[in-house]
């Protein structure tokens, strides 16, 4: 089976249902996505822990509540996972340091909202193809 006909298992992890919905109708359109959706950190971390993502799509202010909980269990994931899920955060007004404090707990990624379908799809490539590489080596 080659990876375009893989579907790509993604959770997206959003308050705001405009926005998961804009996420799951514009990732990847030219490949299969199986995407599950979490309105809060809760049911995120229950997602994350009944099943592997290839990509996890949150927003900051997901990934904080319950003082950080989700964020931990990420951090947690990556220290012990065989097999590297990319995480990107969504964030509304980012500042130096929560991109600082993003980056220093396994967040590969920023993206500011609002943005563009062509960036979405932009970004999510990049990391799936860095993790592909960072396998194979």
């Amino acid at each position: 089976m080659t990876p375009s006909s893989t579907p790509i298992r993604v959770l997206i992890a959003d308050k705001n249902s405009f926005y998961r919905r804009v996420l799951r109708q514009n990732l990847f359109p030219r490949r299969q996505v199986e995407t599950h959706e979490a309105e809060s950190s809760l049911d995120a971390m229950s997602l994350l822990l009944a099943q592997p993502f290839d990509l996890f799509l949150a927003d900051w202010d997901v990934l904080m509540a319950n003082d950080g909980a989700l964020l931990e269990l990420v951090v947690r994931r990556a220290r012990l996972a065989r097999r590297k899920m990319p995480v990107m955060a969504l964030m509304v007004n980012p500042t130096h340091s929560s991109v600082l404090h993003a980056s220093n707990n396994a967040i590969d990624m920023v993206l500011k909202k609002p943005f563009s379908p062509k960036m979405l799809n932009q970004r999510c490539d990049w990391l799936m193809e860095r993790t592909q590489t960072d396998l194979a080596v």
